[in-house]
């Protein structure tokens, strides 16, 4: 809905991929340059290289998902303004502090995180490193040198709780995340409000993979926990939850039920049975973020909100599932899709009213 759909992954240039494994490497050659480092990063000039580092997370590339859509987003700002791109991947999530304390004494202009994972050892780091900028995606903070970069994800899920509802034939849908915190919870609040708007007796069963950020990476998990839920009479299911969703998609596909995409298109992994995905442009986010510095703005005119109005949030076109979903319910998607660019629907939670004043 609303422009492109599919995201193809850029074919060229690809960005220096540095391991922990290629940090223990590279350490013995870099011990000598890295004794007069003084950790700070020069001010971009003109003509000159910008240096941006992009942090995902552990066997996060071919997530077919959020990782990859970064990493696209890396590889077309290298095609479009010259940059020198950096990926940095740690081997796990046991110490992330070590990849970016590693790469923060380098000469960076900037450090794009992915998620909120990292979000403690940045806080670390960037004290230690206060001319260099660190950009967190997905998050709402703004301490010093650390700024984060949110969705406003319930606008998409808003419309996929419209459809969701919509198609169930048993009034029951479902919800997996990867982790309970802030970001999913925007997906599930989103999904809750446009079923209910849908139809006020939907009932949403909400269940979560992990207590850490391991739920994002377990597509075995999830695969289980979906069949589950189809088995408990959930007919449609909408996953926020990185890798681990592709464990759902199957479970779809196994039980020829319904399932709803998310980040990328993801519609064509089983026609029919994934309604639609609701496309997140993380590829998007990067590239604005490295258009602004290369642009001399500075930190301070980096976007800090998208949504569906900015082309950021979206569906795609069911192209898989028009006749499952058919042209009325598509066409009153679209209509509350621009209800939602033009701000005359909000998909946030409503507060109750406050209780009136006990009487005297």
């Amino acid at each position: 809905m609303g422009g492109e759909r599919t995201t193809e992954l850029p074919r060229h240039g690809r960005p220096r991929r540095l391991t922990v494994l290629s940090l223990v490497l590279l350490l013995g050659s870099l011990a000598g340059w890295m004794a007069g480092c003084t950790g700070s990063t020069p001010s971009p000039t003109p003509g000159r290289k910008l240096r941006i580092g992009l942090m995902i997370t552990p066997k996060g590339l071919n997530d077919q998902g959020f990782n990859d859509l970064a990493n696209a987003g890396l590889k077309e700002a290298e095609r479009k303004f010259g940059i020198e791109p950096v990926l940095i991947e740690p081997a796990t999530m046991k110490d992330p502090e070590a990849s970016l304390r590693f790469f923060a004494g380098q000469s960076f202009d900037a450090i794009i995180a992915v998620g909120v994972a990292f979000l403690e050892p940045i806080r670390k780091i960037a004290t230690d490193n206060p001319s260099l900028p660190f950009f967190v995606i997905d998050s709402t903070i703004d301490e010093g040198n650390i700024k984060g970069i949110a969705f406003r994800e319930e606008e998409g899920s808003f419309l996929c709780g419209f459809l969701a509802s919509r198609v169930s034939k048993t009034r029951k849908i479902g919800f997996i995340g990867g982790v309970k915190i802030e970001v999913i919870q925007r997906f599930s609040d989103g999904y809750r409000n446009g079923a209910l708007r849908a139809a006020s007796e939907t009932t949403v069963v909400e269940r979560y993979l992990a207590e850490d950020f391991s739920g994002f990476n377990r597509p075995d998990a999830a695969n289980t926990m979906a069949l589950d839920l189809y088995k408990d009479g959930c007919d449609v299911i909408y996953a926020a939850a990185g890798a681990s969703g592709l464990g759902v998609i199957s479970a779809a596909a196994q039980t020829k039920k319904f399932v709803i995409g998310v980040d990328m298109n993801q519609d064509s992994m089983a026609p029919g049975h994934v309604l639609t995905s609701m496309l997140k442009r993380v590829d998007l986010v990067v590239e604005d973020v490295v258009k602004t510095l290369q642009e001399g703005k500075g930190v301070p005119a980096i976007k800090r909100s998208y949504g569906m109005a900015d082309g950021a949030i979206d569906l795609t076109d069911f192209q898989f599932s028009q006749q499952v979903i058919g042209e009325d319910l598509i066409a009153e998607i679209h209509s509350l899709r621009q209800q939602i660019i033009a701000g005359t629907l909000s998909a946030r939670p409503v507060a109750p009213p406050p209780p009136a004043p006990e009487g005297p």
